[in-house]
């Protein structure tokens, strides 16, 4: 006996210059998703995945450091070896291992009068579709959480471009200057291996000894601004000499006069 469901979906066709029922909106739809305001929160590990801030600060050492060292391994790799020609080699090598293996097993077959009831690797082939298999689901949840990063960086970065706020894109206009310089002076694989080696030692460090960092942090930012803040009355009482011996001279001149009479 088939059961019938309680309440039966009814599909409406579409018809042709009728507009389509709006979908369901996705996390990457918000205006401002969840890692926006994470990234804007109080706590600099909050917008980081579970994995990642265990692999980050070092909370399993076995794996951070097997992950820290293929990182590294993969980019000094790309240092002398051509990143597309090891993918071709390797599936140059594969393929042809592969081909010698089930041509050599159904020859031998022949050879030896015993016919193969499946051809060899006929079962891996079966089982790689539970390897290789992409669920449309883990898909869907991947593609939009690298939307909402990807939108979170273009926005942040056009605030930064389009002067949203002036200390902020100072800010980044340095560090891009910095990053800019220190490509002249070291590699793209020297550079990167640093940024790795970094990502996983500073936020162990940071939090075994947040207490003395953030003081040593504030002390800096108040000797900047403190020094910021006499550069710019230094700066400010020069253009006012500057500007007062001008008036001076211009009055000797007779500049002044003339400008009035203009007037």
């Amino acid at each position: 006996m088939e059961l019938q469901p309680d309440h039966p979906t009814k599909v409406e066709p579409v018809l042709e210059g009728q507009i389509p029922a709006p979908r369901e909106r996705s996390s990457s739809d918000s205006p401002k998703s969840s890692l926006e305001s994470k990234i804007h929160s109080s706590d600099h590990s909050a917008y980081m995945s579970p994995r990642l801030k265990s692999i980050l600060l070092w909370e399993k050492p076995v794996v951070s450091a097997a992950h820290l060292a293929t990182a590294l391994t993969m980019v000094l790799l790309c240092r002398w070896v051509s990143l597309l020609n090891l993918v071709c080699g390797l599936f140059v090598i594969g393929i042809s291992a592969s081909f010698a293996y089930v041509n050599g097993m159904l020859l031998l077959g022949r050879v030896t009068n015993k016919p193969a009831t499946s051809r060899p690797l006929g079962k891996y082939y079966q089982r790689s579709a539970e390897f290789v298999h992409v669920e449309a689901d883990a898909l869907h949840r991947r593609v939009g959480f690298v939307t909402d990063g990807l939108n979170v960086v273009i926005t942040e970065l056009a605030k930064v471009v389009l002067i949203e706020d002036n200390k902020r894109s100072l800010k980044f206009m340095g560090i891009f200057y910095a990053i800019w310089t220190l490509r002249t002076w070291f590699s793209t694989t020297t550079l990167l291996s640093a940024v790795l080696i970094s990502l996983f030692t500073f936020p162990r460090l940071y939090i075994d000894n947040q207490t003395l960092i953030d003081s040593h942090v504030a002390k800096t930012s108040d000797l900047v601004q403190e020094q910021v803040g006499k550069g710019r009355q230094k700066a400010q009482e020069h253009l006012s000499s500057v500007y007062t011996k001008a008036e001076q001279f211009a009055q000797s001149k007779g500049l002044m006069k003339k400008a009035q009479k203009a007037e």
